[in-house]
């Protein structure tokens, strides 16, 4: 997976490939890229300068770039496999599945209620006679 803009110099499409690829956060790939070069976990406060200035002044530690080259090399194997490289799931539980599925009922039963209002609005409130909203028979 190559990213290719424009306006982005080759360091930083690395870093944004890798962190897709990945699937994660470009900060979680700074933590990453430290991990595997000084073989310590970083905590926030090291790895936040860091990422300040590459957020802001396009600075990408050599670290990283050597880091996010590897994760690409290794995808344009083939051979790409995140937990090996440090990235933790979350397993997947019975909970976290009937939480979404109760937020993903609540947003649908919210756009259906805001729906319904704006059309009864719009028949109260005598905006034309033509349909607004679908479905428009």
């Amino acid at each position: 997976m190559r990213i290719k803009e424009k306006h982005l110099r080759p360091d930083e499409q690395s870093v944004l490939a890798a962190a897709a690829l990945l699937d994660i956060t470009e900060y979680d790939l700074f933590h990453l890229a430290y991990r595997r070069w000084h073989g310590r976990p970083a905590n926030d406060s090291l790895i936040e300068p860091f990422f300040v200035a590459y957020m802001f002044k396009r600075i990408v530690p050599v670290w990283v770039r050597h880091f996010s080259r590897l994760v690409e090399r290794l995808s344009d194997r083939g051979e790409l496999d995140a937990t090996r490289l440090g990235v933790k799931f979350l397993p997947r539980s019975r909970r976290m599945v009937s939480r979404g599925m109760r937020y993903a009922v609540v947003i649908a039963m919210v756009v259906v209620a805001l729906v319904v209002l704006a059309e009864f609005m719009a028949q109260v409130l005598r905006l034309g006679e033509r349909c607004m909203f679908p479905p428009c028979y």
